[in-house]
């Protein structure tokens, strides 16, 4: 199993150790790092941590948050469709189609406590973009008014499909 010692070796050689806010590693071999919210390059240190990271013997799950403040929420009322029209601001570079209409969206939820869950994929597990656009959909939710967090899960069951783009998408990509 992968020890914390080398996790932060990674870690260090990748961002500087004054953006680095904690660094975990648990008995499954699942790493968490959290940095600052003004680590600078921040695009190119999550992938490269990721991608890194992944290369240890024994690593499970990686998480890579970044530091932030936690807002008053009031009595804002967040509701999914809110939440799934400013996902569509998210575009992916490589399609340029919106991770709402590509159907990389498979689940929003709006907890009690206007902490915003999103369950989502890829287009393919090996996506080079895949840190880049989780960031982008954190970043979105995280913008709307009286969200007070965002939750953003991964996953790759079941696995993407064209057959998941909005059929307005499809007429433009010319898949009818």
């Amino acid at each position: 199993m992968v020890t914390k010692e080398e996790v932060e070796k990674v870690v260090k050689s990748i961002v500087d150790e004054k953006f680095v806010r904690s660094i975990e590693v648990d008995e499954k071999g699942n790493v968490t790092v959290t940095l600052a919210k003004d680590t600078p390059d921040i695009d190119n240190v999550l992938i490269k941590l990721h991608s890194e990271l992944g290369k240890l013997e024994g690593v499970g799950l990686i998480t890579i948050n970044r530091e932030r403040e936690v807002k008053e929420t009031g009595n804002v009322k967040i509701t999914e469709e809110m939440v799934l029209e400013k996902l569509k601001e998210v575009i992916d570079p490589e399609i340029g189609i919106d991770v709402v209409n590509l159907g990389l969206i498979y689940e929003v939820k709006v907890r009690p406590d206007n902490t915003v869950y999103v369950k989502m994929t890829m287009t393919t597990p090996g996506c080079p973009l895949t840190m880049w656009i989780l960031r982008a959909v954190e970043d979105k939710i995280l913008e709307i008014p009286g969200v007070r967090d965002a939750e953003i899960e991964l996953t790759f069951d079941p696995p993407w499909t064209p057959d998941r783009i909005s059929p307005e998408y499809k007429k433009k990509l010319g898949l009818y």
